[in-house]
């Protein structure tokens, strides 16, 4: 909230500089909450505790949503705030793919109805809210 509020001169090395560390910032903060949300899905899935991974996609969808923080920052040039911000939903959109057709063969695999019941679930969880 309080970066929000500032300013910053949107030329230079130091506009280059700040967007090289949001951009990594940005990495960091995904990394950590894909690592947290695959460990604790791991351990789900190992304890059968399949009722449980319904609640975690959902609080994964509502970490993720705040790595897109500096969409409120005025300061920042639109196309460079666009363009991290499509870059940061489509390596989202790609991971959370990727763990749903994971799950999917998973199924398929055990025949399990309990994860059929979730994954339905898990298909109609938005991962991000549509822009207007």
């Amino acid at each position: 909230m309080t970066i929000k509020k500032g300013s910053l001169i949107n030329s230079g090395y130091i506009t280059i500089k700040f967007n090289q560390k949001l951009a990594e910032t940005i990495n960091e903060m995904l990394n950590k909450r894909i690592s947290r949300f695959l460990k604790e899905l791991n351990m789900l899935i190992s304890c059968n505790e399949l009722s449980d991974i319904v609640p975690l996609f959902v609080k994964f969808r509502n970490e993720i949503r705040r790595c897109i923080f500096f969409t409120e920052f005025d300061f920042i040039e639109r196309n460079i705030k666009k363009e991290l911000e499509q870059s940061t939903r489509t390596q989202i959109e790609r991971f959370w793919c990727d763990t749903v057709a994971f799950l999917q063969k998973q199924k398929i695999e055990y025949s399990n109805s309990h994860l059929e019941d979730s994954l339905l679930l898990i298909c109609r969880i938005e991962l991000f809210e549509r822009s207007v």
